[in-house]
């Protein structure tokens, strides 16, 4: 069982019969006990309270010591696709196919984590969009040593959400509804080589899937790839080394976006005063926006 929130309400993913995943409410009908407490039988998630038993589509099918009455919980549909589970929680299932979220061809998936971080889901977005700011705040991680460039700028194509940085060979998209894609070109831990990805000779691939549990609250799917050192995931412990090393790069960023997070309850502006390497954070917030109105197509502008 894997219990989780989104958008204030709690859910537990549990296989079925069928092996199949579903997606329920994580609250008994009956006394509104916790479901992910109890346990998994014959493909039904039973309550660890009084032992009804829910299949995947919410129908309560068993109720021990008393008369079978005609109950459900909600249930949400769900997809498996590229390793992860994807939930519908809105009314309508969109025609849209799933975005592919596997790793680049030629790349192998060396770590995959999940986190719950203390910040609003948005401002998470905003933070894994800007680059600019890996000088002055990853010094003593990954962009320790790092020159501080004159000038930074995002380049985006006209209608899009991705793009790519200058002068650093990091291409970075924002793929709808929660997801952060990069592309790093390295030549050495801790090193970047050349202004183009397409330059660069190894790379790492970063998967970043922001589920938004409350209005301060995310739960962060991590996942990173590379395109070399393929033996390096056979080492014992070696997913230790990638968690004590992401935890380190997020910790310097949280540090910074709850301050934001505080800053903006209190009514401050996150946005004040954009600039050029703003673009892509922009851009996502200009497709929230939209969202939120009830748009359907998003029009952008090379401005």
């Amino acid at each position: 069982m894997v219990p989780f929130d989104c958008f204030e309400e709690p859910w537990v993913i549990f296989r079925g019969k069928d092996s199949r995943a579903g997606c329920v409410q994580n609250t008994c009908a009956h006394r509104a006990c916790p479901l992910h407490l109890g346990s998994v039988t014959d493909g039904r998630i039973q309550c660890p309270y009084h032992g009804w038993e829910y299949a995947t589509d919410g129908v309560c099918e068993k109720m021990p010591s008393t008369h079978l009455l005609n109950v459900h919980i909600k249930a949400l549909p769900c997809v498996e696709q590229d390793g992860l589970i994807w939930v519908w929680p809105g009314n309508e299932i969109p025609d849209a196919p799933l975005p592919s979220l596997a790793p680049p061809s030629g790349f192998n998936i060396h770590a995959q984590i999940v986190m719950e971080l203390p910040v609003e889901h948005g401002l998470l977005l905003d933070n894994l969009l800007d680059l600019a700011h890996a000088p002055f705040t990853h010094t003593s991680t990954f962009a320790k040593g790092w020159e501080i460039p004159s000038f930074v700028k995002f380049m985006t194509p006209a209608a899009g959400l991705q793009g790519y940085w200058d002068p650093y060979p990091i291409d970075m998209e924002f793929c709808p509804p929660c997801m952060v894609l990069s592309t790093i070109g390295i030549s050495k831990p801790g090193k970047i080589e050349g202004r183009s990805t397409q330059n660069c000779s190894t790379h790492l691939h970063q998967l970043h899937v922001c589920i938004p549990s409350s209005r301060q609250k995310t739960r962060l799917l991590y996942r990173m790839s590379l395109d070399f050192a393929p033996l390096l995931k056979h080492i014992p412990f070696m997913h230790i080394l990638w968690r004590h090393f992401a935890d380190k790069v997020l910790n310097e960023d949280l540090r910074l976006v709850i301050g934001q997070q505080d800053r903006m309850v209190r009514g401050a502006n996150v946005w004040n005063l954009p600039v050029s390497y703003d673009k892509l954070g922009i851009r996502y917030r200009i497709w929230r926006n939209a969202v939120e109105d009830g748009q359907k197509q998003l029009p952008f502008s090379e401005s």
